[in-house]
């Protein structure tokens, strides 16, 4: 065994994930204490928290203006420097985030990160993982990331898993999951295809009912005027990422990348449909090739980041679960070449998420999510090809 293949034996990487993890805890915690410059407890969380407030009060509407989020956030938490936040949340997410309103901040933040955290966990038991690896993976930096910006990646990313994996066995509950994954509608992009390809029918009449019935709930609650203002400012918002107004290199769609690059507009829009035929195809190719729910949720989980029109690098934990997909099939049968190189070198790459700040250059968390759509298809492509050859071997 040479010293890079030890480098790869279960205890030695599980010792490197974990500390990489924990170096990206100390970071935060020296930045906490330290009082560092701009430095905000729970990253873009107090836009989810001031929202909550001027939800609670009756101002929903006012958030879906440009300035809506920043004078909420100065109004409910006026010690933090954070500014050009905007919120794109569909009426019924934002009543569904509403009650963290009621709570003081650092409870809040503290409630968000143990929830996300436990349903994530509970989802990746149901489904196999656990003891260090299970440990691995919550310690990987986009999960790390997810946690130290507040976000909700962990709560979407779980129910992608369950719509995905129980599409088949639990279709009413997938259903029931991808309704819910409504309240960020752009990460359910490419469920539909999914469900077609694989005739979850019940599955799909489930997340219309759910869809329906949230969405009814929030226009009885907040008005139709809430609609009304919510999808005027989707359009303000849409166009502030095709000038680049929005940072793009915070983003990991084809669109974004190609803007970041200093493409045309056209071409970067070309190039996003190109991603979107890919993935479609991808996705039935899969479906028709191999049952097994994993490797639905494997290729489209990364796939559906590139294609959609609005994906940011925390967001990056939904690829976490598609590739340990690969790394369990790869230590219970036999690695591909280079391999486990490649997710090591996602995996590092990912410590210096987002970027470099700028709006001209190579979008890295763009290439994290292509590297781990050639991953895992190149790992899919091995299994079909394996699963062909048992079934022309004579018994």
């Amino acid at each position: 065994m040479t010293s890079i293949e030890r480098l790869y034996q279960p205890r030695l990487a599980f010792l490197i994930v974990l500390a990489l993890g924990i170096s990206q805890y100390a970071v935060l915690i020296f930045a906490s204490i330290g009082g560092a410059p701009n430095f905000v407890l729970g990253g873009d969380f107090v836009a989810f928290w001031a929202a909550s407030r001027e939800i609670i009060a009756g101002n929903l509407t006012g958030l879906y203006t440009p300035d809506g989020l920043d004078a909420a956030i100065q109004a409910h938490r006026p010690g933090a420097d954070v500014t050009g936040l905007t919120w794109q949340y569909p009426p019924h997410a934002s009543l569904i985030f509403s009650p963290m309103g009621y709570l003081p901040y650092t409870v809040a933040y503290s409630l968000w990160c143990g929830l996300g955290v436990s349903i994530f966990t509970a989802i990746l038991l149901s489904i196999g993982f656990k003891g260090r690896f299970l440990i691995a993976l919550l310690a990987t930096i986009p999960i790390v990331i997810a946690l130290n910006t507040g976000q909700n990646a962990l709560f979407t990313g779980s129910l992608l898993l369950v719509a995905v994996l129980y599409a088949k066995p639990r279709p009413l509950i997938a259903g029931l999951a991808a309704g819910l994954l409504t309240i960020k509608p752009q990460l359910g992009i490419l469920l539909p295809i999914l469900f077609i390809a694989g005739g979850h029918w019940r599955a799909i009449v489930s997340a219309a009912i759910v869809t329906i019935a949230l969405c009814s709930w929030s226009y009885l609650v907040a008005g139709a005027e809430t609609w009304t203002s919510f999808f005027e400012y989707l359009s303000i918002v849409s166009g502030s990422v095709a000038d680049g107004v929005m940072p793009l290199y915070k983003m990991v769609n084809v669109f974004s990348a190609a803007r970041l690059a200093q493409m045309p507009e056209a071409i970067a829009i070309a190039l996003t449909l190109l991603s979107f035929a890919a993935s479609i195809l991808a996705i039935v190719w899969t479906v028709r090739n191999t049952k097994d729910s994993r490797w639905h949720y494997a290729v489209l989980a990364p796939m559906t980041l590139l294609t959609t029109p609005y994906s940011m690098y925390y967001e990056l934990a939904l690829i976490v679960p598609a590739l340990a997909f690969v790394v369990l099939h790869g230590v219970r049968t036999q690695w591909l070449s280079w391999e486990r190189e490649s997710i090591a070198a996602v995996l590092f790459i990912s410590l210096v998420l987002p970027g470099p700040a700028t709006q001209i250059g190579v979008s890295i968390g763009f290439l994290i999510c292509l590297a781990t759509v050639l991953i895992v298809l190149r790992r899919i492509r091995s299994v079909i090809l394996l699963g062909k050859q048992s079934a022309e071997t004579p018994a």
